[in-house]
């Protein structure tokens, strides 16, 4: 609220905010923005682009548990695979320059197996390790029954 140009107006609508949530809860609180914002689209308004989620860690980090595995050496095995297919690319790009951009792709999908892998993906017999924390298990119902 540093360019605010009507504080104590900006001050009422966070007040009145704040009671909606009192006493009508956050649910309510997220359908009124939803309204408002959708009004102010509607109005041409210029909101500004918000990637974030609502995502909250509910698991503190004093008590997450350690990674699975050495660091180290999974650091480098990741290297090495990310330089491999940097070399592929390069050889391929001697013969037809279509390949250029999925270096980066491979490298985004790559950690996105990794985690997947280490972390979700198991076979049913063995529990993955979220089994310590019960508001994960949301992710794999079926594992905890």
């Amino acid at each position: 609220m540093d360019s605010d140009r009507d504080p104590a107006e900006t001050r009422e609508w966070l007040d009145a905010l704040d009671s909606v949530e009192a006493f009508e809860g956050v649910g309510r609180v997220d359908e009124l923005l939803s309204d408002i914002v959708g009004a102010a689209r509607r109005k041409g308004a210029k909101l500004p682009f918000a990637a974030n989620t609502a995502y909250v860690n509910t698991i503190p980090p004093h008590a997450e548990q350690a990674h699975p595995g050495d660091r180290t050496i999974e650091h480098r095995i990741r290297s090495v695979i990310r330089w491999n297919a940097a070399a592929i690319v390069l050889r391929a790009n001697k013969t037809s320059s279509e390949l250029g951009g999925h270096i980066a792709s491979f490298q985004s999908s790559a950690t996105l197996y990794d985690t997947g892998f280490t972390h979700f993906w198991h076979a049913p017999t063995q529990p993955p390790d979220c089994v310590d924390h019960p508001e994960l298990h949301l992710l794999r119902p079926d594992l905890f029954v």
